[in-house]
């Protein structure tokens, strides 16, 4: 835990690199006392993450991680809002294995429920479904692959782009990987994961593959946002 929120987790959380820049822009800016004032109030009106959001950042950085997966974006930055849900695939990203690039779509929900499995596993809007769905290369693909597309800046990350894109291409929109997580502040129960995941593995044909995966944190969902160590990013 404090190894997560020293480093990687609160910097993914409140992409911190990125967001320093543009608080030093601002400033630099601010040569008159009002021009100070106003910026003054502009960074203290930023509002702490919600407790999925700190959920869907650090399952990101396990899976890059300990799954090999390439963020070529971090999704904060394309909120219009402080408080919304960006539509589509939660996770969108590349998984390089052996040097080989492929894409990845996914989705994350974060839970306290002591039901096992928890309610965010079942229903329409819940992480079985929402995999199911993206197994159909009608629905959503070309949004999310449009999204990648136009995120990647580096040559790396581009290269990487262009060889999961030919694996897609050449095997029929199958070739992708998909990864849905679980975080938990809850004792450890395969039944998270189990029970429907054997739904999931019936929808999941080579050569896709498919990664359903629970984390469980040793403090509540309710507290995680103090956990990241955000408070002195501004």
């Amino acid at each position: 835990m404090d190894d997560l929120k020293a480093g990687p987790w609160g910097e993914r959380v409140g992409d911190l690199e990125w967001s320093a820049s543009i608080i030093e822009e601002l400033r630099a800016l601010a040569t008159t006392d009002m021009a100070v004032e106003t910026v003054g109030a502009l960074l203290a009106s930023e509002v702490e993450p919600l407790p999925w959001e700190v959920g869907e950042a650090l399952a990101e950085v396990l899976l890059e991680h300990w799954h090999s997966v390439v963020w070529v974006w971090n999704n904060s930055r394309d909120r219009r809002t402080r408080r919304a849900s960006l539509p589509g695939a939660d996770l969108v990203g590349l998984s390089v294995i052996d040097g080989a690039a492929t894409l990845l779509f996914g989705e994350v929900k974060s839970s306290s429920d002591e039901a096992a499995p928890p309610g965010v596993v079942y229903g329409r809007s819940g992480l079985i479904q929402q995999l199911e769905r993206l197994t159909d290369k009608d629905a959503d693909h070309f949004v999310l692959i449009r999204w990648l597309r136009a995120r990647c800046k580096s040559p790396e990350h581009v290269a990487l782009y262009k060889a999961a894109i030919a694996r897609y291409v050449q095997s029929g929109g199958r070739d992708i990987r998909l990864v849905g997580c679980l975080i938990r502040d809850t004792s450890p129960n395969e039944r998270d994961v189990s029970v429907r995941g054997a739904a999931l593995a019936r929808t999941v044909v080579e050569p896709m593959k498919a990664l359903l995966t629970a984390w469980y944190l040793p403090v509540t969902m309710a507290s995680w946002p103090s956990h990241v160590g955000l408070e002195n990013s501004a």
